[in-house]
């Protein structure tokens, strides 16, 4: 994977405008450890284009097995009315004709899978795995391995003895739709379907584009949401915060980005890139068992490298994956991330999510969580995930509703 580095100026000018009064507190949720539930923001399939991403899911406990809940959320866009409804436009709007207009989707696709002690299992979006494809579809009986097993029965009455862990009763589809843009969750969950406070589960996510005289790998760790062990006595909602307090680590009161204002050429002598980067935001609470998303007002707060301020705000309805330019207005040539508008080469953006109730649509408040993608275009084209920084916790709980 191609890793972007900074140069050493930049790195100092973005870390100092980190610091201001009263130094931020570090969210609870974090990428960089185990949790009881792991958010992959950016899935997204385009065969057309060459793009698939590729996911990863382990399970840290070396002792115990472990069983997943995940969940696809689609939101790629459909024509509504037209001669072409229900037709996917997310690469080409202009599909919808005969009135029809593109709006996102939202739509729910659900799996399970069963995580050995200690294993790790990858798939790829487009594809999925197939019970051929698992590494261990079937246990085998201790007392006799040439027989196959799915629990301690399958070994009774002869020979008995128990049955070695496998993946029987893992099914992992392929997204549901090509193109496909959208998030995946898995949570950690009993036998019986309830989620439990098993912080054991690690991932990454990497969006692999397969070009002709070129690959592009962009990688990132999924969010991690750690359980506290506490307990609000409904069996199928997962109450984030706030604080600790909850059953889950509340989410982050604000979201930190350090990058180049879009349209930066790349500062590296002997290089000809251009910069951009697109933000990919995903509400925190959602019910998947009414399909209801998530929404929330992003609130932007942009600094140059001079201290400068700007502002804007966004609302953001299951999904947002934009550039960051595109944020603020159509015209990329006049957003305040544009570089000739911020007057410096980097700058750093924190994102206040304010969440807000909607009936028509129907949404319910949210927090948020993201990465970022940034992409150099010049002769080649190259692109790197990162996880941005999160700082405090909401005032508020965020719930996510499972079936």
């Amino acid at each position: 994977m191609r890793q972007v580095r900074w140069a050493g100026w930049t790195v100092a000018v973005a870390a100092a405008l980190c610091v201001g009064p009263g130094s931020a507190v570090q969210a609870d949720i974090a990428s960089d450890k185990p949790a009881a539930v792991v958010v992959y923001p950016k899935v997204q399939v385009t065969s057309a284009n060459g793009v698939d991403t590729t996911i990863r899911l382990a399970n840290t406990n070396t002792t115990n097995p472990i069983q997943v809940h995940c969940y696809y959320i689609n939101a790629s866009s459909y024509c509504v009315g037209g001669t072409n409804a229900g037709r996917n436009c997310t690469l080409s709007p202009t599909v919808c004709t005969g009135g029809g207009i593109c709006l996102p989707s939202w739509q729910e696709t659900d799996f399970r899978i069963v995580l050995t002690a200690g294993q790790p299992i990858e798939w790829v979006a487009s594809e999925g795995l197939s019970d051929s494809d698992l590494p261990l579809p079937r246990g085998v009986c201790v007392r006799n391995p040439t027989r196959r097993c799915g629990s301690d029965a399958d070994c009774n009455p002869f020979p008995g003895g128990t049955c070695t862990q496998s993946n029987a009763g893992t099914r992992i589809p392929p997204v549901p739709d090509d193109p496909f843009v959208g998030e995946l969750r898995c949570i950690a969950i009993d036998p019986q379907g309830n989620p439990i406070p098993r912080n054991d589960l690690k991932g990454e996510g990497q969006v692999v584009t397969v070009g002709q005289s070129s690959i592009d790998i962009a990688g990132y760790n999924a969010i991690g949401i750690q359980a506290t062990g506490a307990s609000d006595g409904v069996s199928n909602q997962l109450t984030l915060g706030p604080g600790r307090s909850g059953e889950y680590n509340g989410c982050p009161n604000y979201l930190i980005v350090n990058h180049f204002f879009d349209g930066a050429a790349n500062p590296v002598p002997g290089t000809d890139a251009t910069i951009s980067t697109n933000l990919v935001l995903v509400p925190c609470s959602t019910d998947y068992l009414r399909q209801i998303p998530g929404l929330a007002v992003a609130q932007y707060l942009v600094f140059n490298e001079f201290e400068q301020r700007f502002s804007t705000s966004r609302a953001v309805r299951c999904y947002q994956d934009i550039p960051l330019s595109r944020i603020d207005t159509a015209n990329s040539s006049r957003s305040i991330w544009n570089v000739s508008v911020a007057g410096t080469l980097t700058g750093q953006t924190r994102v206040n999510p304010i969440g807000v109730p909607s009936s028509n649509p129907p949404s319910i408040p949210s927090g948020l969580l993201g990465i970022a993608v940034e992409t150099h275009t010049g002769n080649v084209t190259k692109s790197a995930a990162f996880n941005v920084h999160m700082a405090g916790d909401r005032d508020q709980a965020d719930v996510m509703i499972i079936p």
